[in-house]
């Protein structure tokens, strides 16, 4: 990353503890099955061979929680790059009056005070705005240091091109906190190899090239997973996965993967208050999180769900489905209703 990193900002507190709405779309990674579709991790192992009912995930139960919590926190990038809100906020640049007729007359100082009305509005969520001329001089660029998935896109004004933008909806510190909320792992990011912000953990100063490491005296397992960076570039954000128990890792590599389903569904249900009034968007939040299917229901009467589901559901078990068999959960924080949650098994 570049020195133009360094631009000031409004404090990093002014959107880190926002809640994303972020709308169920074809285009988020389903996580379901994590025990066979587990990624390669940074340490360079194999992923988890496919897991079978009666054999325990032993050596793989790691990886499969290592490979789950990354495409959770991936989701929550993608979600970043093109959810719901930042489609909004998009809208809300390239239709800004005072921000279009700075950059068609080529007047920098007008231009970045439209910028810094845009990144302080108090009602959205713009963390940084970079606007460049028709021939990419940089005009403005206003917001914090540490920014993560940026978007790009042309600026019109009567339908001609006039320039162009460079936006983000998050940074460093937002990040880690939604991943904080959805997963729980201590979490790191790691600017050219220097730490820029942490949570859950002591993280080193200088970024860790191990596959485990010991923090605040515990062991765990590192993912290390590759980001866009503001304007340019990457940074690198590092997982801390803990150690399994050695109960965990006698189980099937399916049914950690349902166990680690479950603990992060129930962290996202309890950052909604409350659940009972906010049950469409903790199916959405959930689906687009985890890839799992998911469906409210008082007795058989569907009150929220990605889908109608299966027309019999079990508390617990599995169900086929849609040509598949899944996994069923469910639990009832808000009686009468009943929450059920479906991972596809593995192939």
């Amino acid at each position: 990353m570049s020195g133009e990193l360094t631009a000031p900002g409004p404090p990093a507190s002014r959107k880190n503890a926002r809640m994303p709405k972020r709308r169920a779309s074809a285009g988020w990674a389903s996580i379901a099955g994590a025990a066979a579709a587990a990624l390669v991790l940074a340490s360079g192992g194999a992923p988890p061979a496919a897991a079978d009912a009666g054999v325990a995930c032993g050596p793989a139960t790691l990886a499969t929680l290592s490979s789950f919590d990354a495409a959770v926190a991936n989701n929550i990038d993608r979600g970043e790059l093109g959810g719901s809100e930042t489609q909004v906020d998009i809208g809300h640049v390239t239709t800004a009056p005072d921000l279009l007729a700075a950059v068609a007359s080529g007047n920098a100082a007008a231009t970045l005070t439209a910028v810094k009305r845009i990144v302080y509005h108090h009602f959205w969520h713009i963390v940084r705005l970079r606007v460049l001329g028709p021939s990419g001089k940089l005009l403005a660029d206003f917001g914090g240091p540490y920014v993560i998935a940026p978007v790009t896109g042309t600026l019109r004004l009567a339908g001609n091109v006039i320039g162009s933008y460079v936006m983000s909806v998050q940074d460093d510190v937002g990040f880690t906190k939604l991943e904080s909320h959805a997963v729980g792992d201590p979490i790191a990011i790691y600017v050219g190899g220097r730490r820029v912000t942490e949570i859950g953990a002591d993280f080193p100063l200088v970024e860790p090239t191990a596959s485990a490491l010991a923090l605040d005296g515990v062991r765990y397992g590192l993912v290390t997973l590759h980001y866009n960076a503001f304007p340019t570039g990457t940074l690198d954000a590092l997982l801390a996965v803990p150690q399994p128990a050695i109960q965990l890792q006698a189980q099937s590599c399916d049914a950690v993967a349902l166990a680690e389903t479950e603990r992060v569904v129930k962290r996202i249900a309890s950052r909604f208050h409350p659940l009972a009034a906010r049950y469409a968007n903790f199916v959405e939040t959930v689906h687009s999180e985890t890839g799992a299917l998911v469906v409210v229901r008082i007795g058989l009467r569907a009150i929220a769900g990605v889908g109608p589901g299966p027309i019999v559901l079990p508390q617990s078990g599995t169900v086929a489905y849609q040509g598949r068999t899944w996994s069923v959960f469910s639990f009832a924080p808000t009686p009468p209703a009943r929450i059920f949650v479906l991972v596809a098994q593995s192939v």
